[in-house]
């Protein structure tokens, strides 16, 4: 489940999800996959869910996103998080530049 946004319930973010309205920050290109896997976020209560299907590309982050996890939107596009408790803290959309 989604537990919250790391930019608040007024983010563009959170705006999507709760309102389905699309800010300047989120490229019309991802508007479905992003759908789908926020979705999926919200579904799931056990981290072994976010494993399936293999194109979410789930992982476990290290270094300085140690703690993190993220799934994979699109081959440019992550949702990053923290899993805990069955719910995914602090999400937000990363442009994966690094």
């Amino acid at each position: 489940m989604i537990g919250s946004f790391r930019d608040g319930k007024t983010g563009s973010l959170a705006k999507f999800y709760f309102d389905n309205i699309r800010g300047g920050d989120i490229p019309a290109t991802i508007i479905n996959p992003l759908r789908r896997k926020l979705s999926l976020l919200e579904a799931s209560t056990t981290e072994k869910s976010l494993f399936s299907p293999r194109s979410n590309n789930y992982e476990r982050l290290s270094g300085n996103l140690d703690g993190w996890s993220s799934i994979r939107v699109s081959i440019q596009w992550r949702l990053i998080f923290r899993w805990r408790d069955g719910h995914a803290y602090d999400l937000y959309l990363d442009p994966h530049k690094y």
